[in-house]
């Protein structure tokens, strides 16, 4: 999605912004007239300065994405897209073309392999990329395959006997992310985050959480910083055992800066590794795997909110996310804390997701990727995958993100599928979101479940940063909007 960018700066310190209508981040119409002071909004009012910004269209706060990853979107920039492979071969012949010392594709889907789900393995892909070490991962990035190299160069079959088959090079979980990053030590992170973060920026988001937020991630966000070139504030959220670096060097920045913790309570639906309460449809006797179990999530908040600081777990699965819920609801953790994903949900767990204040980061377009949702889960629990309107009606806290690189970065996609304008099982009309609903989620409150630098975006109440896009269409009465473009930028 190409943006136009009319930015502004330098000695255009006040100005008036006007447009056919301005709308708040709950797509309330405030007026057509937005005023801008140094960067900061003044409110909604009558021409006041001797400058006009004139926007032929409809200003709105910009998006916030609560859920992404910045060096994983950099790398997947970087290497071989293999979301349209067909075949574990087709996969092998498409990495055999990228470039660099590593060979790095990411986005298969074995449910799109022709037989379906057969899995690529070590030795197809010391077949097609001998030399060098490659890695492919899935799309969902809870599995992957490594050759002999590449398993030789990072260990991770020793590191995580349980996590990875040798023989067949398939790697899971923490396996998987061990591996990319010891592949990547080396390679000089900031020109990949900054590609990252101009592509975030080109699809109108100002603020991003990015989860699992690794020491290299971190390095790279304070040297762009230092350069005045991030365009983005970043809520890093890092694993623990990167805790104490990544806040180092992250410090107290303006722009990018530590506000929480990420773990994992379990995998992913894709990878069958997301914890169910019953066995898997499509795979009889296995569950998923259990990360983390709840007394393991109490002792690591406690550490966590003994800092000051905020807990993001991963739980896909119905079982998992009851282990979080019990956690906090011992720990009595409330905004210090969030659920990612809670994406398996039965009504007695999201009456209980709505008691404990915390915010659930869903991403709307799973149920678009996840079209094999009821092999998986069979139709009765399908019905309770993604149940975002149920969740809102409940009073659940809801913000709204991608996951990108897992999903697109596109915020019309992620509007589309969060309104249930899709056609695949997932995206039953019961459970649309309303245009307002989708606004208010993808912008305030993607900005207060972010927290730090990001905690401010998402709003026009006179003090919030001048983050503002703008659609040519109504966005408050247009089924169908064009890309949005910037108004003005830092």
């Amino acid at each position: 999605m190409t943006l136009g960018a009319l930015r502004v700066g330098g000695s255009m310190a006040s100005y008036n912004v006007k447009a056919l209508g301005v709308y708040n981040e709950h797509l309330d119409q405030v007026g057509d007239t937005l005023l801008v002071e140094d960067g900061i909004i003044k409110g909604p009012g009558t021409a006041s300065y001797a400058k006009d910004i004139n926007v032929e269209g409809y200003v709105t706060p910009a998006f916030v994405d609560a859920h992404l990853h910045i060096s994983w979107l950099g790398l997947a920039l970087r290497g071989v897209d293999l979301t349209k492979a067909q075949s574990p071969e087709a996969l092998a012949r498409s990495l055999a073309r990228s470039r660099g010392e590593i060979a790095y594709g990411r986005g298969w889907d074995q449910e799109r392999f022709r037989p379906r789900g057969a899995l690529p393995s070590r030795r197809l892909l010391d077949q097609y990329v001998p030399g060098r070490p490659s890695i492919a991962v899935r799309t969902c990035g809870h599995m992957a395959v490594l050759n002999t190299l590449a398993l030789e160069t990072t260990g991770v079959h020793r590191m995580f006997p349980g996590l990875v088959d040798p023989e067949t090079g398939v790697a899971k979980e923490d396996a998987v992310f061990a591996a990319v990053e010891l592949l990547f030590e080396k390679v000089d992170l900031t020109s990949m985050v900054r590609k990252a973060l101009v592509e975030v920026r080109k699809n109108g988001i100002a603020g991003v959480s990015s989860m699992a937020c690794p020491v290299g991630e971190a390095r790279a966000l304070a040297a762009l910083e230092r350069r005045g070139d991030l365009g983005v504030r970043v809520a890093c959220y890092p694993r623990e055992h990167h805790l104490e670096a990544a806040a180092s060097l992250l410090g107290d920045g303006r722009m990018a800066r530590v506000v929480g913790v990420k773990d994992f309570a379990d995998g992913s639906l894709g990878a069958r590794t997301a914890y169910l309460g019953e066995d898997y449809n499509d795979d009889p006797g296995n569950r998923g795997l259990r990360l983390l179990d709840s007394r393991d999530i109490v002792g690591l908040a406690r550490r966590v909110l003994d800092k000051g600081l905020r807990l993001a777990i991963h739980a896909i699965g119905d079982a998992a996310i009851e282990h979080v819920i019990e956690a906090y609801e011992e720990v009595g953790i409330g905004e210090g804390g969030r659920i990612e994903h809670a994406s398996i949900a039965p009504p007695k767990l999201i009456e209980r997701l709505a008691g404990l204040d915390s915010f659930v980061v869903v991403q709307p377009h799973f149920r678009v990727s996840d079209w094999w949702v009821e092999d998986r889960l069979g139709q009765e629990r399908a019905r309770w995958a993604y149940p975002f309107k149920t969740m809102a009606r409940a009073g659940v806290k809801l913000a709204l993100s991608t996951d990108a690189p897992v999903e697109t970065l596109d915020p019309l996609e992620t509007i589309r599928a969060a309104e249930s304008r899709c056609v695949e099982p997932a995206c039953r009309a019961e459970e649309a979101l309303s245009r307002k609903e989708v606004f208010y989620y993808y912008t305030r409150a993607s900005a207060l479940a972010s927290g730090g630098p990001v905690a401010g975006l998402g709003s026009l109440e006179k003090g919030s940063p001048a983050e503002l896009i703008w659609f040519r269409e109504d966005p408050a009465s247009s089924s169908e909007l064009g890309p949005p473009m910037w108004v003005l930028g830092n």
